[in-house]
């Protein structure tokens, strides 16, 4: 019996060995292990110093892969798409600072991935993606110093994830919301989350997170429960369990008008209000140039349409009478054209950001001589050379270029008329011509 088993156990070790001299990578170790149907699993460990790059030749038939305690600093791009069966990928305690986001193509299957012990300080989110299998994801121990919002739609699957030793002082809502508190109606799946050794700012974004820790039935389980605050002063070094945070509420911006109708050169105050906690803060922007449908109307045309938008306006004014508001005032002096257009107040706080708009339109015409103050005075139209006016101007205003006899509708008609019959006139003459000369004395 001892002899068959001895048989056994140095034909599993040759084909072992075999496996490794015929499909294992230079560096690496590649063990298979055999099952009684047949079927095996097989593991490579590439566990040396002197490796520098992820190998290529990796066996096809790979489940588990490590890659540890090696000089390897990058994750290509399809580092792994050979390896369509990877169940278990560790890539711990190396130097690696880059993942490319398509470094994980053609893993349906991968169920954990770890990169404990590196120098990331960002990580791809979206490489997630092309991992629908994924539920442990291990990033601790790295430079992570913050989670952008967008990282939640990649996490919906995972029950584990491991942010400890990080540089993290936050996480975004989006996140949190991902672990509802369990009711008896809905159960929600455990969710293991490892957040120890970060320094946490202790502020309004943390609320969630702190409130499904303290509940009694919480989907959410810590690693490590004895979490303490950096930040604010006044809550540095006090633990998770003894903090009360207030839920941190988006900004929301109200105006008293969503569009505004002045007269060219008037005067304009454009008002918004907002609420949300933290108490938002407020900027003015330009963000369009207005609909000008005659362009003939005036010479600052020209100027609006060389105008770089959108723009930041420096000065306004903002006041904030409680917690929680804040209202912002602009004043607009000598409205012109140029200032017509699309304004946004847009307040924002660590909850989130909101705006809204008011378009003001100007009206009224300036003259073409828009660079004066006063338009200037029309000139006189006797000093317009003759030869630069209308053939009819220049015979009605000229009658004496013309002879006396002419007439037609080009001269203009006399005031006053003499008309006297004919036969009137040749009595007249008569009477002249018969009129006997008077006796000189």
């Amino acid at each position: 019996m001892r002899t068959l088993l001895c048989v056994h156990l140095l034909l599993g070790l040759a084909f072992a060995v075999n496996a490794q001299n015929d499909t294992c990578p230079s560096l690496c170790t590649c063990v298979f292990h055999g099952r009684s149907n047949g079927k095996g699993l097989r593991t490579v460990l590439c566990k040396n110093p002197s490796l520098t790059a992820i190998p290529v030749n990796l066996p096809s038939d790979t489940v588990k892969f490590r890659l540890e305690r090696t000089s390897v600093s990058r994750v290509f791009r399809g580092a792994f798409s050979t390896l369509p069966g990877l169940v278990y990928l560790w890539l711990t305690y190396n130097s690696i600072t880059i993942v490319h986001p398509r470094s994980f193509t053609n893993l349906t299957f991968l169920h954990e991935l770890r990169l404990d012990g590196n120098l990331l300080s960002t990580f791809p989110w979206e490489a997630l993606r092309d991992t629908p299998r994924l539920r442990t994801l291990g990033l601790h121990n790295n430079r992570l110093s913050r989670v952008p919002p967008q990282a939640a739609r990649f996490l919906g699957n995972i029950t584990y994830l491991d942010l400890s030793s990080n540089r993290l002082s936050t996480l975004p809502n989006e996140l949190t919301t991902l672990w509802p508190l369990t009711t008896q109606s809905e159960p929600q799946r455990s969710m293991v989350l490892g957040l120890q050794d970060n320094p946490w700012l202790c502020d309004c974004r943390l609320s969630i997170l702190l409130d499904i820790s303290k509940a009694p039935e919480s989907s959410l389980v810590l690693l490590d429960r004895f979490l303490t605050c950096i930040g604010p002063p006044d809550l540095a070094g006090v633990p998770f369990q003894n903090v009360d945070l207030p839920r941190c509420r988006r900004p929301s911006v109200l105006t008293s008008s969503t569009k505004v109708t002045t007269l060219l050169g008037s005067n304009v105050l454009l008002r918004c209000d907002a609420r949300g906690y933290p108490t938002p803060a407020l900027i003015w922007i330009k963000s369009a140039r207005p609909n000008l449908y005659n362009t003939a109307c005036c010479r600052q045309i020209e100027n609006v349409e060389n105008e770089k938008l959108p723009r930041k306006l420096p000065s306004f004014a903002q006041e904030s009478p409680r917690k929680g508001l804040r209202w912002s005032v602009i004043s607009l002096n000598g409205i012109s054209y140029k200032d017509a257009g699309e304004y946004r107040c847009r307040a924002q706080n660590m909850a989130g950001t909101s705006e809204a708009i008011i378009s003001l339109n100007v009206i009224g015409v300036i003259n073409g001589n828009s660079d004066s103050k006063k338009p200037a005075a029309p000139k006189s139209p006797l000093k317009q050379p003759v030869s630069e006016r209308k053939p009819s101007e220049r015979l009605k205003k000229t009658p004496s270029l013309f002879p006396k006899h002419v007439t037609g509708g080009l001269l203009s008609i006399p005031k006053r008329i003499l008309t006297t019959p004919k036969a009137n006139r040749n009595k007249m003459k008569r009477d002249r011509t018969g009129r006997p000369s008077l006796p000189q004395s």
